[in-house]
């Protein structure tokens, strides 16, 4: 009896020591696989990041190339290529000038069709009905007065007296309602042409003002060609770098407002609030305001173009916060801004963030005023460490500091 214990704990303590050797041999083997995962995934990781590493500098040698030469413009600028460039602008103001024109023939154009044929339903469905009141009014006036009393003494029981009751009744609420409906066709008729009036009116003025901005941008463009011919061949390349600059300029703009507007994807709940200062760090300043001011390519009043936000100075590496809560639609790199985040806010609310040194955040992601989104930099087209801050309403950008909630220890 006592051996067979003794057996029994043996065999017990060698399942164990079995289980347990099976056990480590599974860990190990797991310990090793992870172990291979990491050391691939360095590898990976090490491979990207050299060749994200290798793009940076490649782009940064770009820019220091492309600051070095907007130094040379700036110093070498003629007052031939400065009057040139104030022609270009015009030529660019009558471009999108008329394209606004343009855009707003299309809607008038589409509005007054749309109000031709509601006036067409409308005259048709006025006519038919204001001729069935004609023929009601007749048959009650031939009818003559018919009270309840009436309806009282020719009824030979309750029971007609109530059934000839009801069917007066509902036969006066028709009535009534098709008084009301007459009346408020005949409204919605007046209403319309007045409406086809003014806006057959406005479209001949937009016609007019868009023939007469074509003339003068034609003839604009003339004296451009001609003082382009006399410019030297140094100040024709000067000149190109400088309209190249306005084309990616004119492009970046463009797709800031697509992204600010297409928010199909991110379709949120404005929250309200106000907002806080987009840079998370005591002793910020603004560099630059919203408005009018000197070209970024030309040291020279003489041309000048519209800062479409403001420039706030920090030391890089500073926090760059969201200034409310929001949802991002736009994180990485966007030309002459840098680094970029943009945060939809909803109600057609967005606010831009530009020139970071590191993007913290990516696209899709919901924040919360005060996130951290990105660190303050010099990136894309910068004369050094800030954040460029824009407010953009349905892709029009606004004055900030209408909105924008000054901290109180700068």
């Amino acid at each position: 009896m006592l051996k067979a214990k003794i057996i029994c704990i043996l065999l017990a303590i060698i399942l164990i020591l079995s289980s347990s050797i099976v056990s480590f041999a599974t860990e190990n083997n797991e310990s090793t696989e992870n172990s291979e995962n990491v050391e691939n995934n360095v590898v990976i990781n090490t491979e990207a990041l050299e060749e994200l590493t290798q793009q940076r500098e490649e782009l940064d040698g770009k820019l220091e190339e492309a600051n070095s030469k907007l130094e040379y413009v700036q110093g070498e600028m003629s007052s031939s290529l400065l009057e040139i460039q104030q022609l270009s602008d015009k030529i660019i103001e009558y471009e999108n000038e008329n394209e606004d024109l343009k855009n707003k023939l299309s809607t008038l154009e589409t509005s007054i069709a749309e109000t031709t044929q509601l006036l067409d339903d409308v005259t048709a469905e006025y006519t038919y009905r204001y001729e069935l009141l004609k023929q009601r009014l007749v048959i009650v006036y031939e009818a003559g007065e018919l009270t309840y009393l009436d309806l009282l003494l020719s009824s030979t029981t309750l029971s007609e007296f109530l059934s000839r009751y009801y069917a007066m009744r509902e036969m006066a609420e028709y009535d009534n309602e098709l008084i009301n409906q007459v009346e408020e066709q005949k409204e919605i008729i007046e209403n319309s042409k007045a409406k086809l009036e003014n806006e057959t009116a406005e479209v001949k003025i937009l016609k007019a003002k868009a023939e007469q901005n074509e003339i003068v941008m034609q003839n604009t463009k003339t004296l451009y060609e001609g003082y382009v011919e006399k410019l030297s061949d140094e100040e024709k390349e000067l000149n190109d770098e400088i309209n190249e600059y306005k084309a990616e300029y004119a492009r970046i703009q463009t797709a800031i407002h697509n992204i600010a507007t297409n928010t199909g994807d991110f379709e949120i709940q404005y929250t309200g609030g106000e907002m806080i200062w987009p840079v998370a760090t005591s002793g910020t300043t603004i560099t630059s305001y919203y408005g009018t001011r000197e070209y970024p390519l030309a040291n020279s009043p003489a041309i000048t173009d519209f800062h479409l936000g403001l420039d706030i100075a920090a030391n890089s590496g500073s926090p760059i916060v969201s200034v409310l809560d929001g949802v991002v639609t736009y994180a990485g790199w966007l030309g002459s801004y840098g680094n970029c985040v943009m945060v939809y806010h909803g109600d057609g609310l967005t606010t831009l963030y530009g020139h970071g040194l590191k993007v913290l955040t990516q696209r899709g992601e919901e924040v919360k005023q005060g996130d951290l989104i990105m660190e303050v930099g010099s990136t894309g087209n910068s004369t050094g460490p800030h954040v460029h801050f824009e407010v953009r309403i349905n892709g029009q950008t606004t004055d900030p500091l209408k909105i924008l909630n000054m901290p109180q220890n700068d």
